[in-house]
């Protein structure tokens, strides 16, 4: 099977998502298959994380019962093929159909030639004697297991897509994401083969995997907060949501490539014609245009769960459009920093220095919160992150916690870089995209055929 009939198998165009539940009992199981299903997840994992095999037999049992349509994956935790197959195959015999096999450890020698994976090639002939006919997800270079150089990623992968039906890999250990790096070695080392990831996948950085990986393994990255054994709803939507976006056949780029690079509604924005005393482009030309400001917040908004958000902070006056956009699309209310001397009741202020160089003063009211109160950030640009350190600085004054900071562009400076460190940052211009490197020299490709009036609203009608 390859990567494109993979995906049709699940009916998507990008990744499927495949839930990973951690059983406690039958109804925690139904709960959360119940979540899943309803939220338009491919199918689920169910994994005995705190229980043997012969206690977790009767869940999968009840589980397919319940179920009797659901695409049914399972781990037996630190069990290879060897064991399970056996298992699998009984069960096929009793009606209880499981869909998929995911082991942990495939037992793939990358030291070994491709003609001495003597282990690989003994699970492969027990799976064929068993009779069942799943889906073999085989753990490569794989968490928990002995660990393998990155010099060998790409003898293990290329060895382990001869023998299983989907090579799956991981982090480096449970909640961690994996190496961006380690992925394009499999990709490449596997060809059109599908590729699984697990561990460390989030709704808010599906995207930088969503091209090479056909299958998120995913549990920690859905689940509540806190909570190992539960699946939080929004998390899940979120997640879905983000990989629907990437309606791409392998191998093929697409307008949806492009736009992760080049976001179209970028264009819209104007290039400067009153002079050198005023901003190098108007971001709000591109607000005007309904269709072009409405997927200018979906981008803004996608790495925030709500959930973890209580108020929405904007800066005078440009960030005011954006945040209050951004709390009404959240349902929070929204928050007013100022420039200094606009306040009319009791205030805390910050010195700061603003884009041009020169020394401002920020303001926010006092008391704006209860403290421990999640503050999300926004403001229209953040160039020498002055002011919205200045903002930071105010928040937590008042004991505040900093949510998340959100921009249009963030440009690539030393204070950014700092800020990637400490808080979840969000912007329209993707770093690391040409168009990144276009605004960090202020001035953007677009500018050349640039025109207003491709950034009008259609009278009468919904643009």
């Amino acid at each position: 099977m390859n990567r494109l009939e993979f995906r049709k198998f699940f009916k998507v165009a990008g990744p499927a998502v495949l839930p990973v539940i951690h059983v406690q009992d039958i109804e925690q199981t139904t709960r959360n298959v119940a979540v899943a299903v309803s939220e338009g997840a491919q199918g689920v994992f169910l994994i005995n994380h705190d229980f043997g095999v012969e206690e977790f037999v009767p869940i999968v049992r009840e589980t397919r019962t319940r179920f009797p349509a659901l695409w049914l994956g399972i781990n037996f935790l630190g069990v290879t093929g060897s064991n399970a197959f056996p298992v699998l195959g009984t069960l096929r015999q009793e009606g209880c159909v499981v869909d998929a096999y995911w082991a942990d450890d495939a037992r793939i020698d990358e030291s070994a030639a491709a003609d001495e994976q003597i282990e690989a090639d003994e699970i492969n002939e027990v799976k064929k004697q068993s009779g069942w006919q799943g889906f073999y997800f085989g753990g490569t270079a794989f968490k928990k297991q002995r660990e393998v150089s990155v010099s060998d990623y790409a003898a293990a992968a290329s060895l382990a897509s001869e023998r299983m039906d989907v090579v799956t890999t991981s982090g480096a250990a449970t909640g961690q994401q994996a190496a961006l790096s380690k992925i394009s070695v499999f990709r490449e080392a596997i060809g059109d083969r599908p590729l699984a990831l697990a561990s460390g996948i989030t709704p808010e950085n599906i995207g930088d995997y969503a091209r090479d990986v056909d299958a998120i393994l995913v549990a920690t990255g859905i689940n509540l907060t806190q909570d190992f054994y539960n699946i939080d709803r929004l998390k899940l939507r979120r997640l879905i949501h983000q990989c629907r976006q990437f309606d791409v056949a392998p191998g093929i780029e697409t307008n949806s490539d492009r736009d992760r690079d080049h976001r179209w509604y970028l264009a819209n924005m104007a290039p400067r014609s009153r002079g050198e005393k005023y901003a190098w482009l108007d971001p709000s030309s591109a607000y005007i245009n309904a269709r072009s400001f409405h997927a200018m917040l979906n981008d803004l908004l996608a790495p925030f769960n709500p959930d973890e958000v209580d108020v929405i902070a904007g800066f005078d006056a440009a960030g005011f459009v954006l945040g209050a956009a951004m709390a009404a699309r959240l349902g929070k209310g929204f928050l007013t920093i100022r420039k200094g001397g606009k306040i009319p009741v009791d205030f805390d202020v910050v010195d700061m220095h603003n884009y041009s160089g020169q020394t401002q003063q920020m303001e926010m009211r006092k008391p704006a919160f209860a403290p421990g109160t999640r503050v999300l950030l926004v403001d229209q640009w953040i160039e020498t992150g002055g002011t919205m350190s200045a903002g930071v600085s105010l928040v937590e004054r008042q004991c505040g916690v900093v949510a998340g900071i959100a921009a249009v562009c963030i440009e690539d400076t030393k204070a950014s870089r700092e800020m990637r460190q400490k808080y979840k940052l969000s912007s329209c211009v993707v770093p690391g995209s040409a168009i990144q490197d276009q605004c960090d020299r202020q001035t953007l490709d677009s500018f050349e055929t640039f025109s207003p009036e491709d950034c009008f609203p259609e009278i009468g009608k919904i643009s």
